[in-house]
Order: structure tokens, then C-alpha cells, then sequence
């Protein structure tokens, strides 16, 4: 269960404001141009409530977005989300075609990256295909703006670590990972197909 201790969500959040100057607004909505950026358009196929923790997130408590690998399609995953016996769901998926699914409000935690407590203070995209697969440039920009917006709108460095700590709990740090990134997983996606250099351009784009 995520941890309730006003003091620290307090300064976690004036941190994480502080830190999205220039990209965020106070209320927490992500500046274009002087605008709100709209979120990109996504399909809501609620996960099953058994498969994720209820919460109340916002920016003071979201440091990471988490890419994964379905290692199936798209639509197999949104489904495995709605079966109560999963024990396990992301907040969104992505198909290779680049329609976009959400299965789990942003405010809440979703079950994706394991053991950790990377759950508490991330989200997690989940990619249709597979890690011996390629990866389809639909797949990407949808993706990439996805995270670009969550970034934005969460004070999320758009950058992509080359490692992480152990405790994701730390303001400070942040950023884009894979889900192999993420201490004690046993997971290896998104893999070397995924073009990290190529996707973290995208985001910086949008």
C-alpha cells in the first residue's frame, strides 16, 4: 500500500513542481505554447480493480515511465488485465499499429514492474508484439507521445537513464526505463530491438 505521509508528499510535490518549470503548470496540466496540452485520444478498458492498488497520485508521486513488452498483442493484454485472477496490469498499452488502450487511472498503481517499489511511482506502457520482433513506427510515435504528454504532465525527465536506484523513491532521479531496468526484474523487454535513441527523440519532439 503507498505509503500516507503528508510532510513528504508535500515536499516530493514541490520538488517534482520545481523541477517541471518551463513544462508544467501549478495545477499540474502540461504548457504548450501557453495551452494545456490535450492527452492523445486512448481507449479505456478498465483492468480488473482486483489487479491494480487504488491510490491517489499525482505529480509529487510519479519519477518514471516503464516500457514493456507485451509479448503477445495489444488486445491479449488488455484482456489478461481483466481477468480477475491476473495479478497484474499497466496503466496503458500500445499496438503496433499505434491504437492506444488504459486500463488503469494515472492516480492509481498499477501492477507492472514487479517486486519493486517502482510500481508506486511510475507508469507503465505495455507494447504489443514481442522482444525477438520488430518494433512498427506507428508503435513508436503513439508511444512516444503518449510518454512525452505523461512527462509533462507528471514532471517526468524526458531521458532514458542508463541505470536506475534501487529505492525509485528519490525526486531527484527519473526518467523513460525499460522494464528490465527495473532492480530485482527478471523481465529482459523491451529488448535490443527497441530503438531507444530513436524513441527518446520522438519524445523530446512532442
Amino acid at each position: 500500500m503507498q505509503e500516507n505521509n503528508s510532510g513528504d508528499s508535500t515536499r516530493r510535490d514541490v520538488l517534482k513542481r520545481i523541477g517541471a518549470v518551463g513544462v508544467t503548470g501549478l495545477g499540474g496540466a502540461a504548457l504548450t505554447s501557453g495551452t494545456a496540452a490535450a492527452k492523445p485520444s486512448v481507449d479505456w478498458e478498465p483492468a480488473h480493480s482486483s489487479n491494480y492498488t487504488a491510490a491517489d497520485r499525482g505529480a509529487g508521486y510519479i519519477d518514471w515511465v516503464v516500457i514493456h513488452t507485451v509479448q503477445g498483442s495489444a488486445s491479449s493484454a488488455v484482456n489478461w488485465f481483466q481477468d480477475p485472477d491476473a495479478d497484474v496490469s499497466a496503466h496503458y498499452t500500445v499496438a503496433q499499429d499505434g491504437y492506444k488502450y488504459q486500463s488503469v487511472s494515472d492516480i492509481n498503481i498499477a501492477w507492472h514492474a514487479g517486486g519493486s517499489n517502482y510500481n508506486t511511482y511510475s507508469v507503465g506502457i505495455e507494447h504489443g508484439g514481442y522482444v525477438s520482433g520488430t518494433y512498427e513506427d506507428a508503435q513508436y510515435r503513439a508511444s512516444a507521445k503518449l510518454t512525452s504528454w505523461l512527462c509533462d504532465q507528471y514532471g517526468v525527465p524526458k531521458q532514458h537513464p542508463s541505470s536506475v536506484p534501487y529505492d525509485a523513491a528519490n525526486p531527484a532521479n527519473g526518467g523513460v526505463i525499460a522494464h528490465s531496468q527495473v532492480p530485482e526484474s527478471t523481465h529482459t523487454d523491451p529488448g535490443s530491438n527497441w530503438d531507444w535513441g530513436y524513441y527518446m527523440d520522438l519524445v523530446r519532439s512532442y
